[in-house]
């Protein structure tokens, strides 16, 4: 264990809170960046987080925390990444290729960048000359507030680099932690975007009244044509989708009542608008975001994923939640 691993983790939401608790575990100093003027005060005088995840506490002697990303990052050699992804493009606007050089950068992003209606790992690679190697992704069946109750979960660390997948992954082995390693950072990049915009479909499914009859139906049918897309697009022979970080992470995402991609398309699923089922959740529905990039993607592949096309035209056309529900009912067996 490398406990004096320099690891900086951008992000100031839930889920870069909970890393940050897990981190602390096995470094001697997590450096870490927050948005939030009042984060890096409520960390510093009380050690938690006063606006997300506020039932973990935190070691802040342990914790160098900034809102200027400048301060943070010169102190890493690994970086995690934990902004939504909506945001990602503006916080790291004022970097430049050479603040990341002989760095490794770790995604626990779930959704696109928008911006670029690519992955993480493309957008890192593109604008910042990372290569593949220096790449990684971490992600698993997880939710925040598990993490804070130190309730047992099972990750998986990925990259092309399975020194660094494994390094990573010693970051956060704990006692209420366990990671598997993976060479498949693309499949599993884009299996932690999809499960986001079925999660959601599952929600407007569940908030237009169908029973659990017909939504284990509907699950099975997410399941199958998300991992059809990723397999067409990136074909991987060793993958195994009926694992934690394929199939693990759907059936969190699409059942667990911490799912915020779920409880959105439940609102929609009983009538609300997009804009008011937003400023209802007060934090981000990642695949309200990832059903855009996803549908702009696709119409270079014209890939077959009726569900998720049905996702974008109830968000982004106005189109009727119950009709599109029903044509895609009447296809499914």
């Amino acid at each position: 264990m490398k406990h004096n691993a320099k690891v900086a983790v951008i992000g100031s939401g839930s889920w870069a809170t909970a890393i940050v608790k897990i981190l602390l575990n096995n470094l001697s100093t997590v450096h870490w960046w927050v948005r939030e003027k009042e984060v890096e005060e409520g960390i510093k005088t009380r050690g938690r987080n006063p606006l997300y995840l506020s039932s973990a506490l935190l070691d802040s002697q342990k914790i160098h925390i900034s809102t200027d990303l400048k301060q943070i990052i010169p102190h890493a050699d690994v970086i995690i990444l934990v902004v939504p992804s909506a945001y990602l493009f503006d916080t790291l606007s004022e970097l430049q290729p050479s603040d990341f050089q002989g760095k490794s950068v770790i995604s626990a992003i779930k959704g696109l960048v928008p911006e670029r209606m690519g992955s993480i790992s493309s957008y890192l690679m593109n604008d910042f000359k990372l290569p593949a190697d220096r790449l990684g992704v971490i992600c698993g069946p997880s939710h925040a507030e598990e993490i804070a109750s130190e309730k047992l979960t099972y990750l998986a660390s990925a990259s092309p680099n399975l020194a660094l997948a494994e390094e990573v992954a010693n970051y956060f082995n704990c006692n209420y932690v366990r990671v598997q390693i993976s060479n498949d950072m693309k499949g599993i990049e884009f299996a932690v975007v999809l499960k986001n915009i079925y999660a959601l479909a599952v929600g407007i499914f569940r908030g237009i009244g169908y029973g659990d009859n017909l939504l284990a139906l509907f699950n099975t049918n997410c399941f199958n044509e998300m991992t059809h897309f990723i397999s067409t697009l990136f074909p991987n022979a060793e993958r195994n989708v009926f694992t934690a970080p394929y199939l693990g992470d759907f059936l969190v995402t699409a059942y667990s009542q911490f799912s915020r991609n779920r409880s959105f398309g439940i609102m929609i699923g009983n009538g609300y608008s997009v804009r008011t089922a937003q400023m209802e959740m007060k934090m981000i529905a990642e695949g309200y975001y990832a059903v855009r990039s996803i549908h702009e993607r696709n119409t270079q592949y014209n890939i077959h994923i009726p569900i998720a096309e049905a996702v974008y035209r109830i968000l982004y056309e106005n189109a009727s939640a119950k009709m599109e529900v029903v044509k895609l009912l009447e296809d499914m067996s």
